[in-house]
């Protein structure tokens, strides 16, 4: 007669293989969940670092953008000579937010 007559159950199987195989490999298991989270931070840096180097990239190419629309715009113009700057700066100003909306 078993001391426990239920069935042994799958999680009984699988965690006794787990810390069978921990067992083996020499490690214990607080070195174990120190690895684990080793590995998971440096995942995470790295993810971080990729994501901020695709915004930053993202960035730079919209700021390309409209610099290049505003040189093209000014470069269009006719006498720039004969207008304040103000007057420039706000023409700017509304050619920057139309190209925003």
């Amino acid at each position: 007669m078993k001391m426990n007559p239920q069935s042994d159950g799958f999680w009984t199987h699988f965690w006794a293989t787990i810390t069978a195989l921990f067992s083996a490999a020499g490690l214990t298991t607080e070195q174990w969940i120190y690895v684990f989270c080793a590995i998971f931070g440096a995942l995470l840096s790295f993810n971080s670092y990729r994501n901020n180097k695709l915004a930053l990239k993202e960035r730079q190419s919209e700021d390309e953008k409209r610099t290049e629309i505003l040189r093209s715009y000014l470069a269009g113009r006719k006498n720039n000579a004969d207008i304040e700057p103000a007057g420039v700066a706000n023409e700017v100003n509304e050619v920057i937010n139309k190209v925003e909306t």
